[in-house]
Protein backbone atom coordinates (compact mmCIF):
# COMPACT_ATOMS: atom_id res chain seq x y z
CA UNK A 1 0.00 0.00 0.00
CA UNK A 2 1.25 3.47 -0.79
CA UNK A 3 1.32 5.48 2.40
CA UNK A 4 0.19 9.02 1.73
CA UNK A 5 2.29 11.67 3.41
CA UNK A 6 -0.21 13.38 5.67
CA UNK A 7 0.01 15.56 8.75
CA UNK A 8 -1.12 14.36 12.12
CA UNK A 9 -4.85 13.67 11.96
CA UNK A 10 -6.19 16.87 13.37
CA UNK A 11 -9.80 17.54 12.51
CA UNK A 12 -9.00 20.67 10.56
CA UNK A 13 -6.32 18.98 8.49
CA UNK A 14 -8.63 16.20 7.45
CA UNK A 15 -11.39 18.66 6.75
CA UNK A 16 -9.15 20.49 4.30
CA UNK A 17 -8.45 17.23 2.55
CA UNK A 18 -12.14 16.48 2.21
CA UNK A 19 -12.89 20.02 1.12
CA UNK A 20 -10.65 19.36 -1.85
CA UNK A 21 -12.68 16.27 -2.57
CA UNK A 22 -15.88 18.27 -2.52
CA UNK A 23 -14.62 20.67 -5.15
CA UNK A 24 -14.07 17.96 -7.75
CA UNK A 25 -16.00 14.90 -6.68
CA UNK A 26 -17.76 14.57 -10.01
CA UNK A 27 -15.72 13.41 -12.95
CA UNK A 28 -18.15 15.05 -15.33
CA UNK A 29 -17.93 18.68 -16.34
CA UNK A 30 -20.77 19.79 -14.06
CA UNK A 31 -24.09 21.47 -14.78
CA UNK A 32 -24.83 23.37 -17.94
CA UNK A 33 -23.45 20.94 -20.46
CA UNK A 34 -25.66 21.23 -23.50
CA UNK A 35 -28.96 22.90 -24.07
CA UNK A 36 -29.46 21.44 -27.54
CA UNK A 37 -29.88 18.03 -29.17
CA UNK A 38 -29.25 15.01 -26.90
CA UNK A 39 -26.26 12.83 -27.67
CA UNK A 40 -26.86 9.13 -28.41
CA UNK A 41 -25.56 6.86 -25.65
CA UNK A 42 -22.70 4.49 -26.67
CA UNK A 43 -24.28 1.34 -25.22
CA UNK A 44 -27.39 -0.78 -25.63
CA UNK A 45 -27.91 -0.89 -21.87
CA UNK A 46 -30.82 1.27 -20.71
CA UNK A 47 -28.87 3.73 -18.60
CA UNK A 48 -31.92 5.95 -18.26
CA UNK A 49 -33.73 3.11 -16.50
CA UNK A 50 -30.74 2.70 -14.18
CA UNK A 51 -30.75 6.39 -13.28
CA UNK A 52 -34.52 6.43 -12.76
CA UNK A 53 -34.50 3.36 -10.51
CA UNK A 54 -31.62 4.56 -8.36
CA UNK A 55 -33.13 8.05 -8.12
CA UNK A 56 -36.71 7.03 -7.31
CA UNK A 57 -36.23 3.79 -5.41
CA UNK A 58 -32.86 4.12 -3.66
CA UNK A 59 -31.79 7.75 -3.25
CA UNK A 60 -35.19 9.37 -2.64
CA UNK A 61 -36.38 6.84 -0.02
CA UNK A 62 -33.02 7.11 1.76
CA UNK A 63 -33.21 10.89 1.95
CA UNK A 64 -36.86 10.71 3.03
CA UNK A 65 -36.08 8.21 5.76
CA UNK A 66 -33.34 10.46 7.08
CA UNK A 67 -35.69 13.47 6.99
CA UNK A 68 -38.25 11.46 8.96
CA UNK A 69 -35.67 10.47 11.56
CA UNK A 70 -34.33 14.02 11.78
CA UNK A 71 -37.85 15.44 12.14
CA UNK A 72 -38.42 13.24 15.18
CA UNK A 73 -35.30 14.51 16.95
CA UNK A 74 -36.45 17.85 18.43
CA UNK A 75 -39.36 16.35 20.38
CA UNK A 76 -37.28 13.43 21.67
CA UNK A 77 -34.38 15.64 22.70
CA UNK A 78 -36.66 18.24 24.28
CA UNK A 79 -38.44 15.55 26.31
CA UNK A 80 -35.08 14.59 27.78
CA UNK A 81 -33.90 18.15 28.29
CA UNK A 82 -37.08 19.20 30.08
CA UNK A 83 -36.29 16.53 32.67
CA UNK A 84 -32.60 17.43 32.76
CA UNK A 85 -33.38 21.11 33.29
CA UNK A 86 -35.61 20.41 36.32
CA UNK A 87 -33.51 17.61 37.83
CA UNK A 88 -32.05 18.37 41.25
CA UNK A 89 -29.23 15.95 42.15
CA UNK A 90 -29.27 17.10 45.78
CA UNK A 91 -32.74 15.62 46.35
CA UNK A 92 -31.56 12.07 45.59
CA UNK A 93 -34.92 11.36 43.94
CA UNK A 94 -34.38 7.94 42.36
CA UNK A 95 -37.64 8.04 40.41
CA UNK A 96 -36.76 11.40 38.87
CA UNK A 97 -33.26 10.18 38.06
CA UNK A 98 -34.63 7.02 36.39
CA UNK A 99 -37.07 9.08 34.30
CA UNK A 100 -34.31 11.44 33.22
CA UNK A 101 -31.95 8.60 32.34
CA UNK A 102 -34.65 6.82 30.35
CA UNK A 103 -35.42 9.99 28.41
CA UNK A 104 -31.72 10.52 27.74
CA UNK A 105 -31.41 6.96 26.43
CA UNK A 106 -34.38 7.59 24.12
CA UNK A 107 -32.67 10.72 22.78
CA UNK A 108 -29.43 8.80 22.24
CA UNK A 109 -31.25 5.96 20.46
CA UNK A 110 -33.04 8.50 18.28
CA UNK A 111 -29.67 9.93 17.32
CA UNK A 112 -28.37 6.45 16.45
CA UNK A 113 -31.35 5.80 14.18
CA UNK A 114 -30.85 9.13 12.42
CA UNK A 115 -27.13 8.46 12.08
CA UNK A 116 -27.61 5.01 10.52
CA UNK A 117 -30.02 6.56 8.04
CA UNK A 118 -27.54 9.32 7.23
CA UNK A 119 -24.65 6.88 6.81
CA UNK A 120 -26.63 5.30 3.96
CA UNK A 121 -27.00 8.77 2.44
CA UNK A 122 -23.23 9.31 2.67
CA UNK A 123 -22.92 7.03 -0.39
CA UNK A 124 -25.33 9.33 -2.26
CA UNK A 125 -23.58 12.70 -2.17
CA UNK A 126 -24.84 14.18 -5.44
CA UNK A 127 -26.71 17.29 -6.53
CA UNK A 128 -27.63 19.55 -3.59
CA UNK A 129 -25.36 17.61 -1.23
CA UNK A 130 -22.41 18.18 -3.57
CA UNK A 131 -23.06 21.84 -4.37
CA UNK A 132 -21.06 24.70 -2.85
CA UNK A 133 -18.26 22.47 -1.59
CA UNK A 134 -20.79 20.11 0.04
CA UNK A 135 -22.20 22.92 2.21
CA UNK A 136 -25.57 21.25 2.81
CA UNK A 137 -23.95 17.90 3.56
CA UNK A 138 -21.63 19.55 6.09
CA UNK A 139 -24.55 21.31 7.80
CA UNK A 140 -26.00 17.84 8.36
CA UNK A 141 -22.72 16.11 9.20
CA UNK A 142 -19.35 17.83 9.07
CA UNK A 143 -17.15 14.85 9.98
CA UNK A 144 -14.20 14.55 9.69
CA UNK A 145 -13.90 18.32 9.89
CA UNK A 146 -15.25 18.42 13.44
CA UNK A 147 -14.43 20.95 16.14
CA UNK A 148 -15.89 20.22 19.56
CA UNK A 149 -14.38 23.39 21.02
CA UNK A 150 -16.67 25.28 18.62
CA UNK A 151 -19.65 23.31 19.93
CA UNK A 152 -18.81 24.19 23.54
CA UNK A 153 -18.46 27.86 22.60
CA UNK A 154 -21.90 27.85 21.03
CA UNK A 155 -23.41 26.13 24.06
CA UNK A 156 -22.34 29.18 26.01
CA UNK A 157 -23.35 31.68 23.31
CA UNK A 158 -26.78 30.04 23.04
CA UNK A 159 -27.28 30.22 26.81
CA UNK A 160 -26.21 33.87 26.74
CA UNK A 161 -28.61 34.55 23.87
CA UNK A 162 -26.28 36.62 21.75
CA UNK A 163 -22.78 36.93 20.29
CA UNK A 164 -21.31 40.37 20.87
CA UNK A 165 -24.79 41.84 21.07
CA UNK A 166 -26.13 40.08 17.95
CA UNK A 167 -29.01 37.66 18.73
CA UNK A 168 -27.87 34.05 18.45
CA UNK A 169 -28.99 32.27 15.27
CA UNK A 170 -27.75 28.71 14.80
CA UNK A 171 -28.61 28.73 11.09
CA UNK A 172 -25.91 31.35 10.58
CA UNK A 173 -23.24 29.43 12.51
CA UNK A 174 -20.54 27.27 10.90
CA UNK A 175 -21.21 23.61 10.14
CA UNK A 176 -18.75 22.54 12.88
CA UNK A 177 -21.20 23.85 15.51
CA UNK A 178 -24.25 22.06 14.05
CA UNK A 179 -25.47 18.74 12.74
CA UNK A 180 -25.25 15.12 13.77
CA UNK A 181 -21.66 15.37 14.96
CA UNK A 182 -22.47 18.26 17.31
CA UNK A 183 -25.51 16.39 18.57
CA UNK A 184 -23.41 13.29 19.27
CA UNK A 185 -21.03 15.35 21.39
CA UNK A 186 -23.89 16.93 23.34
CA UNK A 187 -25.79 13.71 24.01
CA UNK A 188 -22.97 11.22 24.57
CA UNK A 189 -19.96 13.07 25.96
CA UNK A 190 -19.88 12.66 29.74
CA UNK A 191 -16.89 14.95 30.25
CA UNK A 192 -18.47 18.26 31.24
CA UNK A 193 -15.27 20.28 30.89
CA UNK A 194 -14.99 22.15 27.60
CA UNK A 195 -12.86 20.77 24.77
CA UNK A 196 -10.92 23.96 24.02
CA UNK A 197 -7.31 24.72 24.67
CA UNK A 198 -6.63 27.62 26.99
CA UNK A 199 -5.80 29.81 24.01
CA UNK A 200 -8.93 28.83 22.05
CA UNK A 201 -11.56 28.93 24.79
CA UNK A 202 -12.02 32.70 24.71
CA UNK A 203 -13.89 34.83 27.23
CA UNK A 204 -17.16 32.96 26.67
CA UNK A 205 -15.76 29.79 28.27
CA UNK A 206 -13.46 31.41 30.80
CA UNK A 207 -15.62 30.30 33.74
CA UNK A 208 -17.19 27.21 32.15
CA UNK A 209 -15.21 24.55 34.00
CA UNK A 210 -16.03 26.14 37.36
CA UNK A 211 -19.81 26.01 36.84
CA UNK A 212 -21.95 23.52 38.70
CA UNK A 213 -22.13 20.17 36.86
CA UNK A 214 -25.92 20.20 36.64
CA UNK A 215 -25.84 23.70 35.20
CA UNK A 216 -23.42 22.57 32.50
CA UNK A 217 -25.55 19.51 31.70
CA UNK A 218 -28.61 21.72 31.39
CA UNK A 219 -26.88 24.24 29.13
CA UNK A 220 -25.55 21.53 26.83
CA UNK A 221 -28.96 19.93 26.73
CA UNK A 222 -30.71 23.17 25.84
CA UNK A 223 -28.29 23.68 22.99
CA UNK A 224 -28.94 20.09 21.87
CA UNK A 225 -32.59 21.03 21.38
CA UNK A 226 -31.50 23.90 19.14
CA UNK A 227 -29.14 21.63 17.19
CA UNK A 228 -31.83 18.98 16.70
CA UNK A 229 -34.33 21.61 15.52
CA UNK A 230 -31.78 22.96 13.05
CA UNK A 231 -31.09 19.41 11.85
CA UNK A 232 -34.80 18.92 11.18
CA UNK A 233 -34.94 22.12 9.14
CA UNK A 234 -31.80 21.19 7.20
CA UNK A 235 -33.24 17.77 6.34
CA UNK A 236 -36.38 19.48 5.05
CA UNK A 237 -34.21 21.71 2.87
CA UNK A 238 -32.53 18.61 1.46
CA UNK A 239 -35.88 17.07 0.57
CA UNK A 240 -37.07 20.27 -1.09
CA UNK A 241 -33.91 20.63 -3.17
CA UNK A 242 -33.96 16.95 -4.07
CA UNK A 243 -37.60 16.03 -4.56
CA UNK A 244 -39.29 19.38 -5.22
CA UNK A 245 -40.90 20.11 -8.57
CA UNK A 246 -37.64 21.60 -9.82
CA UNK A 247 -35.54 19.33 -7.64
CA UNK A 248 -32.37 17.51 -8.53
CA UNK A 249 -34.07 14.11 -8.78
CA UNK A 250 -36.03 15.33 -11.80
CA UNK A 251 -32.84 16.72 -13.35
CA UNK A 252 -31.12 13.36 -13.05
CA UNK A 253 -34.02 11.51 -14.65
CA UNK A 254 -34.16 14.03 -17.51
CA UNK A 255 -30.48 13.52 -18.36
CA UNK A 256 -29.82 13.42 -22.09
CA UNK A 257 -33.05 15.18 -23.01
CA UNK A 258 -33.19 18.50 -24.81
CA UNK A 259 -32.48 21.32 -22.39
CA UNK A 260 -30.98 19.04 -19.75
CA UNK A 261 -27.84 20.07 -17.91
CA UNK A 262 -26.57 16.55 -18.68
CA UNK A 263 -25.90 16.18 -22.41
CA UNK A 264 -25.94 12.38 -22.07
CA UNK A 265 -27.40 9.91 -19.62
CA UNK A 266 -23.88 8.56 -19.15
CA UNK A 267 -22.94 11.82 -17.43
CA UNK A 268 -25.69 11.23 -14.87
CA UNK A 269 -24.57 7.63 -14.41
CA UNK A 270 -21.01 8.84 -13.91
CA UNK A 271 -22.17 11.31 -11.27
CA UNK A 272 -23.82 8.47 -9.34
CA UNK A 273 -20.78 6.21 -9.73
CA UNK A 274 -18.60 9.04 -8.39
CA UNK A 275 -20.62 8.99 -5.17
CA UNK A 276 -19.70 5.33 -4.66
CA UNK A 277 -16.09 6.40 -4.20
CA UNK A 278 -16.96 7.38 -0.62
CA UNK A 279 -15.89 3.77 -0.02
CA UNK A 280 -12.35 4.59 -1.13
CA UNK A 281 -11.33 7.66 0.81
CA UNK A 282 -13.78 8.33 3.63
CA UNK A 283 -14.53 4.69 4.52
CA UNK A 284 -11.32 2.82 3.69
CA UNK A 285 -8.82 5.57 4.45
CA UNK A 286 -10.34 7.74 7.16
CA UNK A 287 -12.61 5.33 9.04
CA UNK A 288 -10.29 2.30 8.96
CA UNK A 289 -6.73 2.98 7.76
CA UNK A 290 -6.25 6.11 9.88
CA UNK A 291 -7.15 4.62 13.30
CA UNK A 292 -5.14 1.53 12.30
CA UNK A 293 -2.10 3.79 11.95
CA UNK A 294 -1.68 3.14 8.22
CA UNK A 295 -1.97 6.90 7.83
CA UNK A 296 -0.71 9.44 10.35
CA UNK A 297 -3.08 10.16 13.22
CA UNK A 298 -2.93 11.92 16.59
CA UNK A 299 -1.05 8.93 17.98
CA UNK A 300 1.59 9.17 15.24
CA UNK A 301 1.48 6.07 13.07
CA UNK A 302 0.24 3.70 15.77
CA UNK A 303 -3.11 2.03 16.32
CA UNK A 304 -5.20 4.88 17.73
CA UNK A 305 -8.70 4.12 19.14
CA UNK A 306 -9.38 7.83 19.67
CA UNK A 307 -9.02 8.45 15.93
CA UNK A 308 -12.28 6.66 15.09
CA UNK A 309 -15.23 8.44 13.51
CA UNK A 310 -17.73 8.18 16.38
CA UNK A 311 -15.68 8.51 19.54
CA UNK A 312 -18.46 9.53 21.94
CA UNK A 313 -21.39 7.33 20.87
CA UNK A 314 -19.05 4.46 19.94
CA UNK A 315 -21.10 4.04 16.78
CA UNK A 316 -18.29 3.68 14.23
CA UNK A 317 -18.94 0.05 13.31
CA UNK A 318 -22.64 0.69 12.76
CA UNK A 319 -21.68 3.61 10.50
CA UNK A 320 -19.34 1.41 8.47
CA UNK A 321 -21.95 -1.32 8.16
CA UNK A 322 -24.48 1.24 6.89
CA UNK A 323 -21.95 2.54 4.33
CA UNK A 324 -21.33 -0.95 2.96
CA UNK A 325 -25.06 -1.74 2.90
CA UNK A 326 -25.76 1.44 0.93
CA UNK A 327 -22.99 0.62 -1.55
CA UNK A 328 -24.53 -2.81 -2.08
CA UNK A 329 -28.00 -1.34 -2.48
CA UNK A 330 -26.84 1.04 -5.20
CA UNK A 331 -24.76 -1.65 -6.90
CA UNK A 332 -27.77 -4.01 -7.05
CA UNK A 333 -30.38 -1.31 -7.61
CA UNK A 334 -32.47 -2.69 -4.78
CA UNK A 335 -35.03 -0.13 -3.72
CA UNK A 336 -37.22 -0.46 -0.67
CA UNK A 337 -40.63 -0.84 -2.33
CA UNK A 338 -39.98 -1.41 -6.01
CA UNK A 339 -39.96 -4.37 -8.33
CA UNK A 340 -37.36 -2.61 -10.49
CA UNK A 341 -33.86 -3.69 -9.46
CA UNK A 342 -31.89 -2.19 -12.33
CA UNK A 343 -28.43 -1.60 -10.91
CA UNK A 344 -24.79 -1.46 -11.82
CA UNK A 345 -24.72 -5.27 -11.69
CA UNK A 346 -27.07 -5.32 -14.68
CA UNK A 347 -24.93 -2.76 -16.48
CA UNK A 348 -21.87 -5.00 -15.99
CA UNK A 349 -23.76 -8.02 -17.31
CA UNK A 350 -24.75 -6.04 -20.41
CA UNK A 351 -21.12 -5.08 -20.95
CA UNK A 352 -19.97 -8.73 -20.81
CA UNK A 353 -18.38 -8.06 -17.43
CA UNK A 354 -20.26 -10.57 -15.32
CA UNK A 355 -17.00 -11.77 -13.82
CA UNK A 356 -16.31 -8.29 -12.47
CA UNK A 357 -19.84 -8.22 -11.08
CA UNK A 358 -19.35 -11.54 -9.26
CA UNK A 359 -15.98 -10.46 -7.87
CA UNK A 360 -17.51 -7.24 -6.53
CA UNK A 361 -20.51 -9.03 -5.03
CA UNK A 362 -18.19 -11.44 -3.25
CA UNK A 363 -16.07 -8.52 -2.11
CA UNK A 364 -19.11 -6.75 -0.68
CA UNK A 365 -20.17 -9.93 1.14
CA UNK A 366 -16.66 -10.40 2.54
CA UNK A 367 -16.49 -6.77 3.72
CA UNK A 368 -19.86 -7.12 5.45
CA UNK A 369 -18.81 -10.37 7.12
CA UNK A 370 -15.49 -8.93 8.29
CA UNK A 371 -17.20 -5.93 9.85
CA UNK A 372 -19.89 -8.03 11.51
CA UNK A 373 -17.20 -10.28 13.00
CA UNK A 374 -15.81 -7.40 15.07
CA UNK A 375 -17.07 -7.33 18.65
CA UNK A 376 -18.04 -4.31 20.69
CA UNK A 377 -17.12 -0.87 19.43
CA UNK A 378 -14.44 -0.07 16.87
CA UNK A 379 -12.35 1.39 19.71
CA UNK A 380 -12.56 -1.93 21.53
CA UNK A 381 -11.78 -3.90 18.38
CA UNK A 382 -8.71 -1.76 17.67
CA UNK A 383 -7.39 -2.54 21.15
CA UNK A 384 -8.37 -6.20 21.37
CA UNK A 385 -8.66 -7.42 17.77
CA UNK A 386 -6.36 -5.32 15.61
CA UNK A 387 -6.05 -8.20 13.16
CA UNK A 388 -9.83 -8.22 12.71
CA UNK A 389 -9.93 -4.50 11.94
CA UNK A 390 -6.99 -4.94 9.58
CA UNK A 391 -8.92 -7.70 7.83
CA UNK A 392 -11.96 -5.43 7.51
CA UNK A 393 -9.78 -2.77 5.91
CA UNK A 394 -8.35 -5.35 3.50
CA UNK A 395 -11.82 -6.59 2.49
CA UNK A 396 -13.06 -3.04 1.89
CA UNK A 397 -9.93 -2.39 -0.15
CA UNK A 398 -10.72 -5.42 -2.32
CA UNK A 399 -14.01 -3.75 -3.26
CA UNK A 400 -12.50 -0.33 -3.87
CA UNK A 401 -9.70 -1.81 -5.99
CA UNK A 402 -12.35 -3.32 -8.27
CA UNK A 403 -14.30 -0.06 -8.21
CA UNK A 404 -11.30 1.99 -9.35
CA UNK A 405 -10.23 -0.45 -12.03
CA UNK A 406 -12.44 -3.08 -13.68
CA UNK A 407 -15.75 -1.44 -12.71
CA UNK A 408 -14.82 1.91 -14.25
CA UNK A 409 -13.14 0.39 -17.29
CA UNK A 410 -15.85 -2.15 -18.15
CA UNK A 411 -18.59 0.48 -17.97
CA UNK A 412 -16.52 3.11 -19.83
CA UNK A 413 -16.98 5.57 -16.96
CA UNK A 414 -14.47 8.03 -15.57
CA UNK A 415 -12.74 8.08 -12.22
CA UNK A 416 -13.52 11.00 -9.94
CA UNK A 417 -10.67 13.46 -10.22
CA UNK A 418 -9.83 12.92 -6.56
CA UNK A 419 -9.24 9.20 -7.19
CA UNK A 420 -7.37 9.40 -10.47
CA UNK A 421 -3.95 9.40 -8.80
CA UNK A 422 -4.81 7.04 -5.95
CA UNK A 423 -2.85 3.82 -6.40
CA UNK A 424 -2.98 2.38 -2.90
Amino acid sequence: MRIHPRPILLATAIGLALSGCGESTSSSAGPGYNQGTPVVEPTTFDQKKLVANLTDNVFTPTFQQFADKASAQPAIVKAYCDLESTFDPTLQDEAAKAARDEAKLAAQNGWKEAMVSWQHAELMIVGPLLADDKALRKDIYSWPDTNYCNVDQDVAYFAQGDINGVPYDISKRSDKRRGLDALEYLLFNNDLNHSCSAAASGDILAQWNTLDEQQRRTMRCQYAVAVSTDLKETSERLMFEWAGEQGYAAKLKNAGEAGSEFSTVTEAVNLISDALFYMTEELKDYKLATPLGLFANQCGTEVCPQAVESQFAKHSLENIQANIAAFEQIFLGQGTDSEDTTGFDDFLDEQDASQTKEIMLQGIADAKAATEALNGSLQQALEEDTAGVTNTHAKVKDVTDQLKNDFIQKLALELPKTSAGDND
